[in-house]
């Protein structure tokens, strides 16, 4: 069968590639010179497996409206004249119950040990580089009320097969020395040992090389996706600023501008951006410079090593389709880098980033058919593209090929908003 991937992020290419592997003829269309140059270039680095809790809980839209006004808080709502955010803002608020965000965050977690199942699969098979390191994430801590919360949706987590471990201050220091520094502000943390991280862009990339030398794979860079002709319940070509493409399907993974295109075709996904930043410093001090992955609970910053560079990244701003560098933000990782690791980089010689998550008011992504019997859907990932990429491709691709997926989807198709 022939298959259209629309979208050669993170997400795309992993569809890609499994579909590529179940022996289909494919195609990824991408606006841009190469593969994940968009939400997948420099993301926070993390393969969090273990975490699952959505934003859409109670605690965090608390907090969402004491920060409201504040340039500088985690997560920021620029609110503005556009109906779709704040529609989806209210599904948001809707789905922020504590029944609800359980639930979520059950479906997320499945997805995420899925995705480790597969993404070690790709790994095994592939044996691409993109500075892989399977050695666990610290999540650290100030207020032990806030460990303490943290460790009661651990043993939830535990229970549905995501292990962890609480550590003292001590502990922390010893696993990952570059604490030090940190150590005086810590009241401790919680180390989860199936977490992983790797350099996402350098795997995307690599990924879709190996697809197109294994598999013939086609890939059309810097091609525009215009609309999607429909004939009779189907979907018979693709208008591109190139010219129409055809297939026998479609798979729409092209992250937070998959809510635009679709509802040009009379679908409509409640997926709105939410913008996320990093820098990478460059590593000037080895031993300054932490190797293990570690997430900031206070701030809710990440913080990864990719070879010679230092990742962090954090916070969410729902700005709209803006994807512009807002200095405020930036200077909050930079600061961060400086007070936690100083001497580690020169973080003025830092690249900045800026990305548009593809974030659902619920917190599991959306993947699966649609209306149109040749239609599908693998986006709204969020910020756990780069986590759940592996999983989602495989259930992509099994849906498209008529297979039952191996874990149970009910949580990731769309219908789940029509209630």
């Amino acid at each position: 069968m022939k298959v259209v991937v629309l979208g050669a992020g993170i997400v795309g290419v992993t569809t890609a590639y499994f579909l590529g592997k179940d022996g289909h003829d494919v195609t990824v269309i991408d606006r841009e010179p190469q593969s994940a140059r968009e939400c997948s270039y420099a993301n926070g680095g993390q393969l969090s497996y273990s975490h699952a809790e959505p934003w859409s809980n109670p605690a965090m839209l608390k907090k969402a409206i004491t920060w409201l006004g504040k340039d500088d808080a985690p997560l920021l709502f620029r609110f503005r004249a556009d109906y779709q955010m704040w529609k989806w803002a209210l599904k948001y608020v809707f789905n922020s119950t504590a029944a609800k965000a359980q639930k979520h965050l059950e479906i997320i977690l499945a997805l995420d040990l899925y995705s480790r199942q597969m993404m070690h699969q790709i790994v095994a098979d592939t044996k691409i580089e993109f500075d892989y390191i399977q050695q666990g994430i610290i999540h650290t801590f100030r207020n032990p009320k806030n460990l303490d919360a943290e460790i009661e949706i651990a043993k939830i987590q535990a229970d549905l097969g995501a292990p962890y471990e609480k550590w003292t201050v001590e502990e922390c220091v010893a696993r990952e020395p570059a604490l030090a520094h940190m150590a005086k502000e810590m009241c401790g943390g919680a180390f989860f040992p199936f977490d992983e991280s790797g350099d996402v862009c350098a795997f995307a990339q690599n990924l879709i090389a190996y697809c197109q030398e294994n598999y013939g794979t086609k890939i059309l860079y810097e091609t525009i996706i215009e609309n999607m002709i429909v004939n009779k319940g189907s979907i018979s070509s693709i208008r591109t600023n190139k010219g129409e493409i055809t297939a026998d399907a479609y798979v729409v993974s092209i992250g937070s501008y998959s809510s635009l295109l679709l509802r040009k075709v009379g679908i409509d996904v409640p997926i709105y951006p939410l913008k996320g930043y990093s820098i990478s410093v460059p590593v000037e001090d080895e031993g300054k410079t932490p190797r293990l992955s570690i997430t900031n609970q206070c701030e809710r910053l990440v913080y990864s090593r990719l070879g010679n560079v230092l990742r962090v990244a954090g916070t969410a701003e729902m700005a709209g389709y803006d994807d512009s560098v807002n200095a405020v933000r930036v200077n909050m990782l930079k600061k961060a880098v400086n007070d936690h690791f100083p001497g580690c980089g020169d973080v003025e010689k830092a690249t900045e980033w800026a990305c548009l998550r593809p974030s659902t008011p619920d917190g599991p992504p959306i993947i699966g058919k649609t209306k149109y019997d040749n239609l599908y859907l693998n986006t709204g990932q969020g910020s756990l593209g780069w986590t759940q990429c592996a999983g989602s491709g495989r259930i992509a691709a099994d849906i498209i090929e008529g297979r039952e997926p191996e874990m149970d989807i009910s949580g990731l198709i769309i219908d789940r908003y029509r209630c």
